[in-house]
């Protein structure tokens, strides 16, 4: 039987001034519910401004009433197009290689300057096994097992295959293989693999589109093998799912800014353009940090806000320039920050996002260091002393709501009273970021936690000494300052505790008079969130320092830009730390610092 939904797809219209608007339907009447359930934020706005955009929205021309004077002919639209079922027919399946949601499909209609499609295959309802089926219909198509080279071409004998692993299974075409994972690497609307134009369409196909990305370490040789082999497993998709009706949706136009999707089973829901397919979350955060303990100048919030409510264009598009860019420009999976971080870098080169700046004078408690073209003020490591201060009397709201174990770290078992005040305190990373925006609030400035980019900028000449410390790691212990503390009573938490004397950190300073706790088992916080870099060894605090392996040959770590095989670094953003972890699960402390850029 059949499971279909009970309405449309969620579909929610950002306005300029940061407003939300639920599309449930497309009735006069859904329309004035939209209008008045809109989430407000701050600014006021009225009842027939919100109904009016949304009518333009759609394409109609004269606000609400413009759209009522249509009214009757949307419906004669959907009587004559078939459309029987709100909602499109979309079944729970496992091992779905394709799902093409309404935002991917939206975006090729109205953001792409591609050919407006007649059917696009989403994959609805569509599994592998589905798909293996269907290859074995068509002439010259077999099932093969990859791992014991057992060869299916009756298309019967699948069932019995269904309980193996997906990935054991693929099709061979001639000499061509279309695999599960491959599959998934096929599920764009970039290319035309999952498109089909009508019979009388004046449109040349292009070619096909897979979501690899190729570093520079492989050989333009390697480069061309590996995407022949994705481009000729997309004929074989595209060959294989063009014989099914199910997965399909049909492309029915009523406007240039309302479209309607038809699928096999007369189901139907209807896009339009910049529709979002969530509502956008003002605090990312939640529970452990409420608005007000929120730094204003968070890079993350700013972005996904600026993403949802200001972006325009081809999403899926970008985000695959993006990943291009990266890779092209020497990045590698070891310095992966993530997929947000690549498209914010990417579409802030391309000068189409430009983030929130804010400076300030420098200030005592800060000192001035400039890389590059920026300037910014620095703190030093924020103490125990200082930091059960925050906690105890500047922000008792924060201390109160603040997740205790087994939730978020506490706090307390890791800056004991008998602990060495003056050391680093070890906090979690939203422990961190409500200290700046406590900081911010009282100083007004615009303080934050540092970057990667910046914290290697802060602390350059450190790395000429990572080849002498490549000798002695890891099994010297002369660099470790850390103890596991006492359990905790109410929670049964260890906490972490400096195994040394007040004279025993293991502080140094920069040129620029910046002090910095370096050991191996110490590390920052940085930006984005769980980012965690460790002092001593310069990459990320979570995994053993790949830059120090002692096999390969190093060049000369006087050299600004060269260390022990810094090439090798794991960045910090690409293995991040559970925020709401203080490191001691694995015996270690992470402190912060704040930043800001000067005027």
């Amino acid at each position: 039987m059949l499971k279909r939904s009970s309405k449309f797809a969620s579909k929610y219209l950002p306005f300029d001034n940061f407003h939300i608007a639920e599309i449930t339907g497309i009735g006069p009447d859904f329309l004035r519910g939209s209008a008045r359930r809109l989430a407000k934020d701050r600014e006021e706005i009225k009842h027939t401004t919100v109904l009016n955009h949304i009518c333009k929205s759609l394409g109609f021309r004269g606000g609400f009433s413009g759209y009522k004077s249509q009214a009757n002919e949307i419906q004669d639209f959907i009587e004559k197009q078939g459309l029987k079922h709100e909602g499109l027919y979309a079944p729970d399946v496992l091992d779905r290689p394709i799902n093409i949601d309404l935002g991917k499909i939206s975006d090729r209609c109205f953001q792409s300057s591609k050919a407006c499609a007649a059917r696009i295959f989403t994959g609805a309802g569509v599994d592998w096994f589905d798909l293996l089926t269907a290859a074995l219909r068509l002439p010259d198509f077999v099932v093969v097992n990859q791992f014991t080279g057992k060869i299916i071409d009756q298309w019967s004998e699948i069932e019995h295959a269904r309980g193996d692993a997906p990935a054991q299974w693929a099709v061979r075409h001639e000499e061509e293989i279309l695999s599960y994972h491959v599959c998934m690497a096929l599920n764009t609307l970039i290319g035309d693999h999952l498109v089909q134009f009508a019979a009388n369409a004046d449109v040349v196909k292009s070619s096909n589109v897979a979501k690899i990305y190729f570093p520079q370490t492989m050989t333009q040789e390697e480069i061309a093998l590996e995407r022949q082999k994705y481009l000729c497993a997309a004929d074989i998709l595209s060959g294989i799912i063009t014989s099914i009706d199910q997965g399909w949706v049909e492309i029915l136009p009523y406007s240039e800014k309302l479209i309607f999707l038809r699928d096999w089973t007369g189901s139907y829901d209807f896009i339009c353009p910049h529709f979002r397919q969530a509502t956008f979350d003002h605090n990312i955060h939640l529970p452990y940090l409420k608005n007000a303990d929120v730094p204003k100048s968070d890079h993350s919030y700013h972005f996904k806000r600026w993403c949802y409510f200001k972006y325009e264009g081809w999403r899926e598009m970008d985000e695959h320039a993006a990943e291009q860019e990266f890779y092209s420009q020497g990045g590698q999976a070891r310095d992966y920050p993530g997929e947000e971080e690549i498209l914010r870098a990417y579409l802030s080169a391309k000068g189409r996002y430009v983030a929130p700046s804010k400076t300030a004078p420098l200030t005592d408690g800060f000192k001035k260091v400039v890389f590059g073209n920026k300037c910014l003020a620095v703190s030093d490591l924020i103490s125990i002393n200082r930091f059960r201060y925050f906690m105890e009397h500047e922000n008792e709201l924060y201390a109160k709501y603040r997740p205790q174990p087994a939730e978020q770290d506490d706090w307390r078992q890791c800056n004991q009273l008998d602990d060495i005040g003056t050391a680093p305190a070890s906090v979690t990373w939203y422990d961190a970021s409500a200290f700046a925006a406590a900081v911010s609030k009282v100083k007004k400035l615009p303080v934050r936690l540092p970057t990667e980019e910046e914290w290697l900028a802060i602390t350059m000449e450190f790395r000429g000494t990572l080849q002498a410390d490549a000798e002695g790691f890891p099994s010297s212990n002369q660099c470790r300052i850390v103890e596991k503390g006492e359990r905790s009573a109410d929670h049964g938490f260890f906490g972490t505790r400096y195994n040394c004397g007040e004279e025993d950190i293991p502080w140094e300073r920069t040129k620029d008079d910046i002090a910095f706790l370096r050991s191996i088992d110490f590390g920052e916080w940085l930006l984005p969130i769980g980012a965690v870099i460790n002092s001593r060894h310069l990459g990320a605090m979570n995994i053993a320092p790949l830059h120090f392996d002692p096999d390969q040959g190093a060049p000369n770590p006087k050299e600004c830009d060269a260390s022990v095989r810094w090439e090798n670094r794991v960045s910090a953003e690409r293995d991040r730390m559970s925020p709401a972890s203080t490191g001691a699960y694995k015996g270690m402390r992470i402190g912060f610092r704040l930043v800001y850029e000067l005027e």
